[in-house]
């Protein structure tokens, strides 16, 4: 699993083996995490705000 976060735009790219990419732009969106983190509930708005406050 990776992400490509993309400051400019404000959105994060998911990448899942053998998945198409997820894009995530809404700010409530709920990011997708591993699997051994599922308990964590990151949201976007929440990630650029620690990026970018």
């Amino acid at each position: 699993m990776g992400w490509l976060i993309d400051p400019y735009e404000q959105t994060i790219f998911v990448y899942l083996p053998n998945q198409q990419p997820q894009v995530f732009e809404e700010t409530d969106q709920i990011l997708a995490v591993p699997a051994f983190a599922t308990e964590l509930q990151l949201i976007l708005g929440m990630v650029f705000g620690w990026l970018l406050g």
